[in-house]
C-alpha cells in the first residue's frame, strides 16, 4: 500500500515532466521542425519540370477540384499525370474532360495489378515512369493545393539541399467528430514520428505523408521508385524509411498553407481509417501495443491520478501522498493542453474542442486497439477496393 501511494505521485510528477518538455518542443522549431508557407518560401529560381502523379481509385467526386488546384499552381513548367487504378465509377472520363481543355494534363489507366504489387504503390510506379519531369510531385485526389503548393516545395528542396519533402497537411474538418478526434489521432503520429528527427540524419526516424511527397527524379531513380516498396500498405512510411536509409536527405515540414484536405467524413471512416495508418506505420503487433500501452500513459493517466486523488481528498483523505498526486496530475493537466492546443493550431483545427479529449483520446486508443487486431491477423483492412489480412491482399469475395 505504502509503495502504490509513493508510486501515484512519481508517476505524476514524471508526467509533468514529459508534457512540460513536450510544450516547449512543440513551440520550437528547432524540435517541431520547419513551418512552410507562402510568407516562407526561399527565394530560389525555377528548377526545372515538375511531373505532379495523381494516384486515383473511384475518386470521382473529387479529381475535377483537384485538377483545378494542380493546374492553377504559380510554378512556371508543370505537367499532371492521373494514374485511374481500377476506378468503377467516372474518374477516367472526368479527366478526360480536363486533359481535353489542358494539354499539360495526362491520364494514365490500370486494368490490373501485376503479381506482388499493392495499388496505390504501383500506380504512382506507373506515373513516375511516365514522368518527364526534374521533379516527381505525388499527391492525393482528395488534397486542395495553394497556388504556392509546388514552388514552396521546390525552392524548399533546393534551398536546403535535400533530396525528398514531405509535408503535414492542414486538415478540413467538418461536424464533431472530425474536430474532436482528427488532431488526437494525427498527435499520435507526431508523437513518434517528429518531423525534426525526420530531417536528422543521425536518426534513423522516417516519415513520410503520402498526400504530399515531392522527389528529385534522380533520388526515385536511385532507390528504384515505388518497386521498392510494391507490397506496402502503407507506401509512403516505407518509401521514406528506404530513402532515408539508403542515404537520401529526408525532410519533413508543416504545410501551414500549401495544401488541405479532408482524411474522413464520419466517425466509421475515421476508425477504418486510422486503423490503416497505425497499422501500416508500427507494423508489428508488440510495438502496436507498446504504442497504445504508453497512448494510454501518457494522456489518460493525468486524468484517472487527479480524479482518484480529488475524489480520495474529498473523502477527507489528508495523507501528503495523495495530495502530492492532486497537485502534481494537475500540474501535468496544464502543459499536456498546451501541447495540444498547438497541435490543433497547426491543423487548424479548434481548441475548443479539446474540452472532448478524453473522449477523443478513448477513441483513438480504440482505433490503437483495431490496427494490432489487424497486426495479429484477426482482422482484416479494405483500402482501395482491395481486402488485406496480415499485410498480404486476399482474394475479391463472392
Amino acid at each position: 500500500m505504502i509503495v502504490l501511494a509513493v508510486a501515484a505521485p512519481v508517476l505524476a510528477g514524471l508526467l509533468l515532466l514529459v508534457w512540460t518538455v513536450r510544450a516547449v518542443m512543440v513551440y520550437s522549431d528547432r524540435t517541431r521542425g520547419p513551418v512552410l508557407s507562402a510568407k516562407t518560401i526561399p527565394d530560389v529560381p525555377p528548377q526545372g519540370l515538375v511531373s505532379v502523379i495523381v494516384p486515383a481509385k473511384d475518386e470521382e467526386a473529387n479529381i475535377g477540384a483537384a485538377l483545378e488546384t494542380i493546374l492553377a499552381q504559380d510554378y512556371p513548367d508543370i505537367e499532371v499525370i492521373v494514374v485511374d487504378d481500377r476506378s468503377t465509377d467516372g474518374t477516367a472520363d472526368v479527366v478526360r474532360e480536363v486533359a481535353a481543355r489542358d494539354e499539360r494534363v495526362r491520364l494514365i489507366q490500370v486494368t490490373e495489378l501485376p503479381e506482388g504489387w499493392f495499388g496505390k504503390p504501383h500506380a504512382l510506379q506507373k506515373g513516375g515512369e511516365a514522368a518527364r519531369g526534374d521533379w516527381l510531385l505525388c499527391v492525393d485526389a482528395d488534397c486542395r493545393q495553394a497556388p504556392h503548393s509546388a514552388r514552396a516545395g521546390v525552392s524548399f528542396l533546393a534551398a536546403q539541399g535535400g533530396d525528398v519533402l514531405s509535408l503535414w497537411p492542414v486538415l478540413e474538418m467538418h461536424g464533431f467528430w472530425e474536430n474532436a478526434v482528427q488532431p488526437v489521432a494525427g498527435s499520435v503520429l507526431v508523437a513518434w514520428f517528429r518531423p525534426a528527427w525526420v530531417n536528422d540524419p543521425n536518426r534513423r526516424t522516417a516519415f513520410a505523408n503520402g498526400q504530399y511527397v515531392l522527389l528529385k527524379r534522380a533520388t526515385w531513380e536511385a532507390i528504384g521508385g515505388y518497386s521498392t516498396v510494391a507490397d506496402q500498405l502503407l507506401e509512403d512510411i516505407a518509401i521514406a524509411e528506404v530513402i532515408k536509409g539508403s542515404g537520401h536527405r529526408l525532410l519533413n515540414a508543416v504545410g501551414e498553407d500549401l495544401f488541405t484536405t479532408r482524411m474522413y467524413d464520419s466517425l466509421g471512416a475515421m476508425a477504418r481509417g486510422w486503423a490503416r495508418i497505425y497499422y501500416g506505420g508500427f507494423k508489428r503487433a508488440g510495438r502496436l501495443a507498446a504504442v497504445g500501452l504508453l497512448t494510454f500513459v501518457f494522456t489518460m493517466v493525468p486524468f484517472v491520478l487527479v480524479a482518484a486523488s480529488g475524489a480520495a481528498a474529498a473523502c477527507g483523505a489528508g495523507d501528503p501522498w495523495v495530495l502530492a498526486t492532486l497537485g502534481l496530475g494537475a500540474a501535468a493537466l496544464v502543459p499536456l493542453f498546451v501541447t495540444m492546443r498547438r497541435l490543433f493550431q497547426l491543423t487548424r483545427g479548434n481548441p475548443w474542442y479539446l474540452l472532448f479529449y478524453p473522449v477523443s483520446v478513448t477513441l483513438v486508443l480504440g482505433f490503437e486497439a483495431m490496427a494490432m487486431l489487424r497486426a495479429l491477423g484477426l482482422s482484416e483492412v479494405r483500402w482501395r477496393g482491395t481486402r488485406y489480412r496480415s499485410g498480404h491482399m486476399q482474394p475479391p469475395s463472392d
